[in-house]
Order: structure tokens, then sequence, then C-alpha cells
């Protein structure tokens, strides 16, 4: 009831949708470990969407990330990784639930492409999208867009990866959630994440994509009741 309650919120905020639970067509999913550094590359239609300057107030101290906790405490920071090279955000869950979300305007036409580097150093012990009873994460990125459409895309203790299913609230909310990454094997590496989400988006909700309208980062440890801990990069 938590999660679909703050699915409901991220809904209304990002300003969708059928309440189902259930498995859908698998999503190609390729991952790439990543050695040291962010290497700078040319990729098509490809636009800086996130970094951490402005995280969570801006230099003239007005609130551009906007934080909501439904369970415990968010603990989330800005450190400069000494691998990347950049500054990251170190996401970490102690038996809470919450995320941070920030509004954007993408088109999606133009700039359909995103990549991402994320490392998980500690699960949620028992951790599993696939029952409501252990829906916890490390690390969850939402794409919100216009008309209150959302992808969530996550790295999960148990799911496998490619997993996917419907989260959606009845009138309110469309939510489609995929794995992208599973278990523990690549647990403190950083790993590139690479995805169309305008093709995403058609695969998943049979129509295309509107503008990318918000983008938030989420960690959930309340229903397992144990720890975790995520490292994320800028979004581009």
């Amino acid at each position: 009831m938590k999660k679909i309650i703050t699915i409901f919120i991220l809904g209304l905020l990002f300003c969708g949708c059928a309440c189902k639970k259930e498995e859908m067509a698998k999503v190609e999913v390729t991952n790439v470990a990543v050695p040291t550094s962010l290497e700078k590359e040319t990729k098509p239609k490809e636009m800086v969407v996130i970094n951490y300057k402005d995280f969570p107030l801006d230099k003239n101290n007005k609130e551009v990330w906007v934080k909501k906790v439904k369970t415990g405490k968010a603990d989330v920071v800005v450190i400069n990784d000494e691998e990347l090279k950049v500054d990251v955000l170190n996401v970490k869950s102690d038996v809470s639930s919450y995320y941070f979300k920030k509004q954007v305007n993408v088109d999606i036409d133009k700039y359909g492409i995103v990549s991402w580097k994320w490392k998980v150093k500690t699960n949620p012990k028992g951790g599993d999208v696939r029952k409501s009873a252990t829906d916890d994460q490390a690390i969850q990125i939402l794409f919100a867009f216009e008309g209150k459409y959302i992808i969530s895309y996550i790295w999960d203790a148990t799911a496998p990866a490619g997993y996917s299913k419907d989260s959606s609230i009845p009138f309110i909310v469309a939510q489609k959630i995929l794995v992208l990454e599973s278990g523990d094997e690549k647990l403190d590496q950083w790993l590139e994440i690479r995805r169309d989400i305008k093709a995403d988006f058609k695969k998943l909700y049979k129509m295309e994509a509107p503008k990318l309208a918000g983008i938030a980062v989420q960690a959930n440890s309340q229903h397992t009741k144990t720890k975790c801990e995520a490292l994320l990069s800028p979004i581009t």
C-alpha cells in the first residue's frame, strides 16, 4: 500500500491507467561494466538531463529537487567519486522509503537516448519487486512523462534483469517497472546503463512517447526492514 501511495504522489507531482501487477513482455536489457572514468563519447541525440550541482537547492537557495519521505528518513548526499571523477549521488536507506524528484522539459523526439552509471553497494536483503511484501530496491530511476506516464528502471535484489510489470493506479497514473540489473554479483561496480526511452515507452505503452516532464531517484527498504546503499552518476 505504501508503494502504491508513493506512485500516486509521483504521478500527481509530475504531471494516466489500470491497477495491475502483472509480468509484461520482456524489454531488451543490455548493461555494460564501466572500468574507471566517465569518458566523453559522441552519442547521437543525447543531452545532459540531470547533474547534481543544484541538489537539493540551487545557488539562490531555491528547492530544485523536491523530497518526499514515506517511511524513515531520506539519506542522500552528493560526493565526488574518485573513479568517475564527477559528482554523484550517494543514496542510502535504513528501513525507509523516499524519493527526490526534479522537473524537466525534454523533447523525446530530439533527445530519446539517456544514459547513466550506477553502483549498488548493498541490496536490501530479500528484496523482490514481484511481491508487494518485499518490494524494496537500493536504487530506482523514474522517468515521468506528460500525461502521467512513468517508466521506472530498477536494480532489484532478486527479480531477473528483463522482468517488467505494470504498477499503475486506475485513472490516476500509469507506471511500468523494468528490472535492468539483478542480484549481488556486480555489487561495488560501476555499470553503464543506456536506454532509448522513446523506444521503451512505445514498447511498454503501445504509443508514442510524450515529452519527458520529470526524473526521480528513489530508494526503499521498509518492507524488508533492511539497509541498502547505491551511487548514481549524472544522467545524460
